[in-house]
C-alpha cells in the first residue's frame, strides 16, 4: 500500500532467506531487483510489488561507542538496539569516469530512514515516517571509508591486547587488506585523486577535508 518498513530479520538470517520468507507471505507480489526509489507508475499500479534491501543501523549512543574502556559486548548491544534511524548507500559516478582511478568521480547517494518507533520493540518491524537523501562527494566518501577502517583496526587491536580474541586471523586479514590492497589500490588511489595540485586548486573549499584525509592516513600508519 505504498508504505515502507524496516524489519529486523531472524538471527543470522541471510537477506535471500528473508526475501523468500516475505514472498511466501505475499505470493502474488512482484519482487523488485533494485534499491532505487520506485517511479510513479509502480506507486499507481494495481499489481503488488515488494522491494527488499539491507539497511545499516545508525546508533543513537555514539558517545558510548567511542568511549574507551567500555566492553565490546556493551558496544555491540548499542550498535543494533534502540535504533530509530537506518541508512543505505547507492554509489554512482558523476562526470567522466577515470578508468585508472574511479575514486575521483565516485559519489554516494545516502538515504536515511527515520522510523515511527525504535527497533526492536514490541514488534520486529515499524513503519518509516521520514526519508532524507544527501549526496556525499568522492572526498567525503574517502574520509568515511578511512574512519571506518581505522575504527575496525582499533577494535581488533584492543581485542588482541585484552586476549578476547583467541585467533588473530581477523587482525591479520584486516592488516593485509590495508597494507597490500590488491582489489582497488588502497590509500594510494586517494592520494592520486585528492592530493594533486589540480584537485586542490579546483576545490579550494575542500582544504579542511583534505587535511582530515591526510590525518586519517597518518593515523592508519
Amino acid at each position: 500500500q505504498n508504505k515502507e518498513f524496516v524489519c529486523r530479520g531472524h538471527d543470522y538470517e541471510r537477506l535471500e532467506a528473508f526475501q523468500q520468507r516475505m514472498l511466501n507471505e505475499f505470493p502474488h507480489a512482484i519482487a523488485m531487483q533494485h534499491a532505487n526509489q520506485p517511479d510513479e507508475t509502480i506507486f499507481q499500479a494495481e499489481a503488488q510489488y515488494l522491494q527488499i534491501y539491507a539497511v545499516t543501523p545508525i546508533p543513537e549512543n555514539q558517545e558510548v561507542l567511542q568511549r574507551d574502556g567500555i566492553p565490546d559486548n556493551i558496544k555491540s548491544f548499542y550498535k543494533v538496539n534502540h535504533i530509530w534511524r537506518f541508512r543505505y548507500d547507492r554509489p554512482f559516478h558523476k562526470g567522466t569516469k577515470d578508468k585508472e582511478n574511479e575514486f575521483k568521480s565516485l559519489w554516494v547517494e545516502r538515504t536515511t530512514l527515520i522510523l515511527v518507533q525504535s527497533l526492536p520493540g514490541i514488534s520486529r518491524w515499524f513503519e518509516v515516517e521520514k526519508r532524507e537523501v544527501v549526496e556525499m562527494s568522492p572526498l567525503e566518501n574517502a574520509i568515511e571509508v578511512l574512519e571506518n577502517k581505522n575504527q575496525q583496526l582499533r577494535t581488533l587491536i584492543t581485542q588482541c591486547q585484552t586476549r578476547q580474541m583467541q585467533n588473530i586471523n581477523p587482525l591479520t586479514m584486516c592488516l593485509n587488506g590495508v597494507i597490500d590492497a590488491a582489489v582497488n589500490g588502497g590509500v594510494a588511489r586517494y592520494q592520486e585523486a585528492f592530493f594533486i595540485k589540480e584537485y586542490i586548486l579546483n576545490h579550494p573549499e575542500d582544504g579542511e577535508k583534505i587535511t582530515r584525509l591526510r590525518e586519517l592516513m597518518l593515523e592508519q600508519v
